[in-house]
Parts: structure tokens; C-alpha cells; sequence
């Protein structure tokens, strides 16, 4: 194999796909990348047996071939070489290396053979529909947040992609929670996603997943069944397995009832939540739970921390309903106004026992639920 190709290309393509790569495995291939060179292309492809990347790239073939070699070394390489430049990677007289020459730099790099190296089949994937760049990326970005870290409970550890309706019309729907908060958003119903009745793609394609999608020219390709998904656009293919589990009946822990609301500029919310939450940055518990009394026009917000002390602030609200006094986590709730975009939010709320719904009036396809902390 002997190619020649331009340092930024190969500098994009390594960054789309080797995330994924884990450098400590059982299975030496799965700490490498593959090259592979024909027909004017190069392709790198990287999984970790759970997720498969691969991205082309254009590239001189002077001689076709396949090889593997180490992911993060040749990735180190190759972002410090000059930008643009000339890389020629060719074959050692042994065939066990890989030479790689940009200017006057060289660099020989183990390789090992590509028939141990799995792939991820996208065969059988028989739901197939289309969606911009820009909702997919959104749907992930106000979602991700809320996705649990919890091992035990694995189905909460991804995005809940599924169909929903409401009033008739239908939704691609994108759901996390962790059971203590939960965020959703919708977007209209892409052609060729009837079919779709849930499915859970995991935390790390998801991360992986939003990396890349802003380099997406447009639209992105989905492909998926019950067992694997398939993102592709540009040159760039990521199939991933998703998580064999049931997600829980979300709308279960959605009130119905919240009918005491108020509204209140995010910003002052934000800052005022960062500021007296403060008292309790050091606590070892990692709850940090924040009052709220709503009433008459006045938020009040505050923090007790018997080794700190403790710290008050009252914003402007507007609000005309009896008084409540309810408990959150500060960090789950500075979580959700991060994700509002508008200037305003909008918090509902039934009793101090009850999950808050948070809204955002500027989307009205995003919506969170916050559960309370006793205080």
C-alpha cells in the first residue's frame, strides 16, 4: 500500500472516528484504526465492537491496500503535522510497519493484519428516513444532559428515540431521564419513521454522534431495526448497537395538574441559583438542595449548609397564586435554564411534593420535568 493525502483531510476524518477507539483491550485490533486505499479513496474505519465509524476521505493511490495500525499514535502524529501538507504512507519492506513521510519527518508504526478487525453490519436495517443536521443536533443538545450515569438502571443510560402523538399530529420524540429530572423535545414526523416504536441509543454514540454532526453538509441518512442504528452523511457512516431494555413508561411521572405557574427572567434565575448555591459546593453529599418560596410576585431563594452557612436571594417573578415552598437540586435545576434559550421561563408547579414542569415559551417542542427534594 503506498497513498499520498492532504495532513487537514486525514486530520478530520481521524477526529470523526477515533473517539470511539479504546486504547486498553483484550483484543489488540480494537486499539487500531484501519486504512484502507482504492480507487482514489481513503477510508479509516475504528469501532469499539458496540459502536463502527468510518469516514473517506480523497487521496492519491499510488499502490491499493489494507492495513491497521495503532489509533491514538497515528492520530498524535498527524494532528502536529503542518496543515496541509503532503502525507505519504507506504509499506515496509517487511510488511509489518507503516512508513509515514510529511516533509522531512518520518515515522514507522507497527500495523497488524485487518482479518480479526469486526464490522458492524448494516444489512436488514429496514427503517430509513432523513432528517437536517441542525434537528438532530437539537434534539441531542437539550436532551443529553439528562441522561442517567447509573449502571443498574442501563435503559436510562441514552436517548429514547420513538414515535408520539398528541392532537393528531406526530412526532419524533427524543426522551432522557435519570428519574430525577427529564427532558424531551419533538420534531415533526420524518417521512419513512412510522415505523419507529422506540428505540434507546446509548450515552456514548450519542456523544460521539453530536461530535461530528457539525460537520454535517445538510441532512443525515438514518437506518436503523430493533438491535442497530446507522447514521450516515458526507462520507461519514457511525452504526451503533442500541440498548437492549425497555424504556419506562415516561408520561407516568408527567403532572397534569400544575396550576400554580410563574415566569421569571432565565438569566436572573441562573445567576441567582449559581450565587447562593455556592455555600454548598464543598459539602460532600452531592445533592446541593436549593428552596424555593414562591409568592406574591418574589422568588426567594436559599441554601442552608450546617458546616458553610448560608446564603438567600429574592428575584422578581410574576405570580398570583398561594404560596410554596419546594426543594430542588440546584444542579439539576441550573441544568434545565442552560437548556432554555428564550429570556423568559416558564415553571409549574401543583405542591411541594410534586414534579415541576419547566418550559421554554420560545420552543414549543421542549419540555422538562424536575422531581423535588424534601427540605
Amino acid at each position: 500500500m503506498e497513498i499520498k493525502a492532504n495532513s487537514s483531510d486525514l486530520l478530520k476524518a481521524l477526529n470523526h472516528i477515533h473517539g470511539i477507539v479504546e486504547v486498553r483491550h483484550t483484543l489488540p485490533i480494537l486499539s487500531n484504526i484501519v486504512l484502507s486505499a482504492e480507487n482514489n479513496e481513503l477510508s479509516l474505519s475504528s469501532t469499539n465492537l458496540d459502536i463502527f465509524c468510518s469516514d473517506k476521505i480523497d487521496a492519491e493511490i499510488v499502490n491499493s491496500g489494507e492495513i491497521s495500525v495503532p489509533a491514538i499514535t497515528f492520530f498524535e502524529i498527524v494532528k502536529r503535522l503542518p496543515s496541509g501538507s503532503d502525507v505519504i504512507l507506504s509499506m515496509g519492506d517487511e510488511d509489518t510497519e507503516l512508513i509515514l513521510k510529511c516533509g522531512r519527518s518520518k515515522f514507522n508504526l507497527s500495523t497488524l493484519k485487518t482479518e480479526d478487525f469486526p464490522i458492524l453490519s448494516d444489512k436488514d436495517l429496514s427503517t430509513n428516513f432523513v432528517i437536517s443536521a441542525d434537528e438532530l443536533s437539537r434534539m441531542i443538545d437539550k436532551t443529553k444532559f439528562a441522561i442517567s450515569n447509573e449502571e443498574t438502571r442501563y435503559y436510562l443510560n441514552g436517548i429514547f428515540f420513538h414515535k408520539a402523538e398528541s392532537n393528531s399530529i406526530k412526532f419524533l420524540r427524543a426522551v432522557a431521564t435519570d428519574g430525577h429530572r427529564l427532558a424531551q423535545y419533538d420534531i415533526p414526523l420524518p417521512q419513512g419513521a412510522e415505523e419507529i416504536t422506540g428505540i434507546i441509543i446509548p450515552k456514548k454514540t450519542v456523544f460521539e454522534l453530536r461530535k461530528v454532526l457539525d460537520d454535517a453538509d445538510g441532512d443525515v441518512s438514518v437506518s436503523l431495526n430493533e438491535n442497530k442504528i446507522k447514521f450516515s452523511f458526507n462520507n461519514l457512516k457511525i452504526i451503533s448497537k442500541v440498548i437492549d431494555g425497555t424504556f419506562p413508561d415516561y408520561t407516568k411521572v408527567i403532572p397534569q395538574n400544575n396550576d400554580k405557574k410563574f415566569k421569571t427572567n432565565n438569566s436572573e434565575l441562573k445567576n441567582a441559583i449559581d450565587r447562593v448555591s455556592a455555600v454548598a459546593i464543598n459539602e460532600e453529599t452531592k445533592s446541593k438542595a436549593i428552596k424555593l418560596t414562591i409568592e406574591n410576585n418574589k422568588l426567594n431563594l436559599s441554601v442552608e449548609s450546617q458546616s458553610k452557612g448560608s446564603a438567600k436571594e429574592e428575584i422578581d417573578i410574576s405570580y398570583s397564586n398561594e404560596k410554596v415552598d419546594i426543594g430542588f437540586n440546584s444542579r439539576y435545576l441550573l441544568d434545565i435554564c442552560n437548556e432554555v434559550d428564550g429570556d423568559e421561563i416558564d415553571v409549574n408547579l401543583l405542591d411541594s411534593i410534586s414534579p415541576a414542569i419547566i418550559l421554554d415559551k420560545t420552543d414549543e417542542n421542549l419540555f422538562f420535568v424536575l422531581m423535588p427534594m424534601r427540605i
